[in-house]
Formats: C-alpha cells, structure tokens, sequence
C-alpha cells in the first residue's frame, strides 16, 4: 500500500476552515485526511455545512444530519459508507443511546445496508457538552478507500451476545449495533471494552478492579479471534467515570496523575504482567480522560484499543518511542527511572500519539498556571513527540483536543493557528482533521489542555 497523504478542506457556510479565510480563533480544521488507504475525519455534527446552522433540535434529526454530513464526506474521498471501520461517538445526553442505535440502524438500511451485518467498531464517548450548545451528537468517523485494497483488506469480527452474533437480523431493534472488531490492513480497531458480562451484557461487578479484569478478559478474546495478540496493543483510551472516589483529585494539584490514573493503571500493569508482559517494557501509547458517565452508567471504566496484527507485517512495522519524565512518572520502577507508557507509536507510516500535556518533560510536574502558557507547553511536546520519529510537525493528520472548559476554545485555536505559523507552515493552509472534546476532566484538576494525534511519517 503507497503511503500518500491528501487534505480535503472543510467549508462551512462556503468559507473555508483554514488560514486566511477564518480569522484567529474560529473553527481551524479540514474535512477528512487520507493516508494511503486509510480515512481520518474531523467530528461531524448535525450542523448544515452550507448554511452553518442546525436544522433541528430533535436529537434523532440531527443524527440523521450528522450521518449525512459523513456519508458525503466520505462521497468527497472517493470512498463510501459501507467503508466505515471505526467511530468515536459523542453524546450529550445517554438517555439518548437508544434512539441513536435505532437511527443508525435504519439510516444503514437505507444507506449501506452492508453494515447492518457487518457494522463498524464503536465507541460512545457522553461528554458535558459540545462547542455549539444546541448540538446534542457528534461522530468521528475513519473509513477506508477500499475494503479490498491489496495490504489494506477490510475483516470484521462480530460481537457474540447471548451465544448469538451482536448484529441484525438476529437481535433487537434498539440494541447497540457495532463489530467487536475490525482490521484494516494490519491495524486492529476494537469498539469500546468496559466491564459487562459478555454472556449477559450486563454490569453484575460493582467492584472497580473486578470490572477492570472482564473488560481484559474481553479484549484478549477479541485479540484472540483476529488471530493477533493481546501483547500487540498500540494505543489505549482510559474513559473513567463513576464512584466520586475514582473521580477525587491529587493532593498535589502539580502532578499529572490522580488516584485514579494510578489505580487504573496500576491494574492494567497487573494484567499486562500475567498476560502480556513485554508491555510492561514496551507499553502503548495512551490516553486518560474522566467523563460524566459512560453509555452503561453502572460501567466506572471502558478502554478504547487500538491494536495490530502483526508487530512485523511487511510496510506496517511496529516501533515505539517511550516516554520519560526523569525520574518521575508511574508507581512501577524499572531501574532508577519510571516509565508507564509509550509516548508515540509509529505503525508503517502513521504515528499514534499519547496525549500531550502540559507536563514539563524533566520534572514530570505543571508548572504553568494559565491556559496561554499550558498551550505553549503541550503544543511544545507535541512537535518534539512527532520530531522524535524523525517526522515534524509539518505532518499532522489528525489532533483530537480534550478541553475541559470550553470557554477557552477561541484562544486554543489562536494560540494553534500562531504556533503552526511559526513551526508547521503547511498546517496554516492545510490544517490536520481535528475533533474537540469536552471531558469531565482529564487527568489532572490543573490540566487545563490535552492533545491526543495522529501524525504521517513521510519518509518511508
């Protein structure tokens, strides 16, 4: 598969989202990113792209908005419906997830009807709110070109409910319509894990760590069934909710870890131990973020994984470049310095990045206390992250921006805008697809700002 790389810009009301046409501090993003044949897409509301405005405020109409908005972006690629292989879904509110599987699951017969047997992997991610109030979904979508691209081939692993395949026609109509996996090529999507009973689908473990090891147990199976290997996870996104307690913030406001990041992953290292112990040594890349709840609310934990195949398929190789923080970091020691996870992940030509905070690289601590100066610091550790690859910043193709507090939107996308001026000019004209999260909190009650991407190794 040829590892090229092509930007189609994003129009909103007939201006296009990039520099000069936006002034600073407006929306700074393109449509879609291809590389090779794989798909990146910003989050799609249910928004009318040409008139900028919603044209309803019923939750079902503006994920039927929203599932149109994707299925002509992925008309703009080339490529199609029927080529969805993940989706990140955000949703404002979760008593809406039933109605949402009932739309998706008539918008695909009418639409690409393929998919109501072989649906993508999914993941809904409730967050507090969206930067427009009144949008009550978003998508992120990835897709492919083609699902038979020779090195890229498309293979879906159903979900097994009740003994049965998770999918139409055998389940009812409202239920969650998603693959417990899908490979594209030699990268392994699986749809959000949480602590159900995989026989049951029900949460019967009140118990953090206990729900912690079933969703492992789920996740080594789906690993299992692609005839991969737990032990070749990429990339991870810790979503935490629940017990205040796994919520209560560090005593030491500095540092960019909580009681629960460490409990979470204290128990993830226990598991990675006893079934996977070269993680230990060569962990993935990762992500944490706190939400307001999960799609099942008796669920305190759900892991996103991003996986592959093989560690050595032919033009997809696997390298990983870990990340230090001197001698601080995660409770496990390994000599004198603490390393608990991978801060990029290069899989062929793609580099998966961890979240970039605004963590200071050698003292592990934040030490800004406003939003212009943590910006500064994570968009610093982003361009030496991608650098360490021997890319630049110049080949960002997808950001995803966890805020908080999305009152400082407008100076992020500025404060962006004049960075990428300064060292990544290809990004004023042509920036990467991006989609905006607003999490309970991250990591840290002090992060003001966390930036998780993809990036594009160019030389190889």
């Amino acid at each position: 598969m040829k590892w090229d790389l092509k930007k189609y810009p994003m129009y909103i009301n007939g201006i296009r989202q990039a520099y000069p046409e936006v002034k600073p501090g407006k929306p700074f993003l393109s449509k879609s990113v291809v590389v090779g044949n794989l798909v990146f897409f910003s989050g799609l509301t249910g928004i009318n792209l040409e008139s900028g405005h919603f044209s309803s405020y019923r939750f079902e109409d503006q994920m039927v908005d929203c599932l149109n908005n994707i299925r002509d972006a992925l008309k703009e690629t080339g490529s199609s419906m029927d080529n969805l292989v993940k989706q990140l879904i955000f949703i404002k509110n979760i008593d809406d997830c039933p109605n949402m599987w009932k739309v998706m699951l008539d918008y695909y017969q009418k639409n690409a009807p393929s998919l109501i047997k072989e649906p993508p992997a999914v993941t809904v991610i409730p967050v507090k709110s969206f930067l427009e109030p009144e949008c009550l979904v978003e998508i992120d979508a990835m897709a492919v070109l083609s699902k038979d691209e020779p090195g890229c081939e498309v293979k879906r692993y159903s979900l097994q409910f009740r003994s049965t395949a998770h999918n139409y026609p055998g389940m009812d109509f409202n239920m969650p319509l998603f693959s417990e996996a899908v490979a594209a090529g030699n990268l392994l999507f699986l749809s959000g894990i949480s602590g159900e009973n995989p026989v049951t689908g029900s949460v019967e473990k009140k118990d953090f760590e206990m729900q912690m090891d079933i969703g492992f147990d789920k996740i080594r199976g789906a690993f299992d069934k692609a005839g991969s290997s737990v032990s070749n996870i990429i990339k991870t996104w810790h979503l935490l909710t629940g017990l205040e307690s796994m919520l209560k913030p560090s005593r030491d406001a500095n540092v960019s870890y909580s009681p629960t990041s460490d409990r979470f992953w204290k128990r993830e290292l226990e598991n990675y131990e006893t079934y996977a112990p070269v993680l230990l040594d060569d962990a993935p890349a990762s992500t944490f973020l706190k939400l307001p709840s999960l799609e099942n609310p008796d669920c305190m934990a759900e892991v996103d994984v991003t996986g592959v195949i093989s560690l050595n398929w032919p033009g997809w190789e696997v390298k990983k470049y870990p990340l230090y923080y001197g001698k601080r970091g995660f409770p496990r020691h390994i000599g004198e310095i603490k390393k608990y996870y991978s801060n990029t992940v290069v899989v062929g030509s793609l580099i998966f990045i961890s979240g970039q905070t605004p963590t200071d690289q050698f003292t592990g601590r934040i030490e800004s206390d406003t939003f212009e100066e943590q910006m500064k610091v994570t968009l610093d550790n982003l361009r030496s992250a991608v650098a360490e690859t021997g890319s630049s910043l110049d080949n960002l193709v997808k950001t995803y921006v966890l805020m908080p507090d999305l009152e400082h939107y407008s100076t992020m996308r500025r404060l962006e805008l004049e960075y990428y001026k300064k060292y990544a000019p290809r990004l004023v004209e042509e920036p990467p697809a991006s989609t905006l999260i607003n999490p309970l909190n991250l990591a840290s009650p002090k992060m003001m700002i966390e930036i998780d991407a993809v990036g594009f190794l160019s030389n190889c």
